[in-house]
């Protein structure tokens, strides 16, 4: 995600179903409590959030 790659790119990049990404990236914005809004990227929020710690 930090590279901005699609869900589709980086499951090509790392050799895994579209599905298995989705779950992943679902429970990185669950576990980091990233609401779905109308006005924020949660993506980027998730790699600010990683790039904090």
């Amino acid at each position: 995600m930090a590279e901005g790659l699609s869900d589709k790119g980086i499951a090509e990049r790392l050799f895994v179903s579209l599905n298995t990404v989705g779950t992943h990236v679902r429970h990185i914005f669950r576990k980091l409590d990233l609401p779905r809004t109308a006005v924020d990227n949660r993506r980027v929020l998730a790699v600010l959030v990683a790039l904090q710690k």
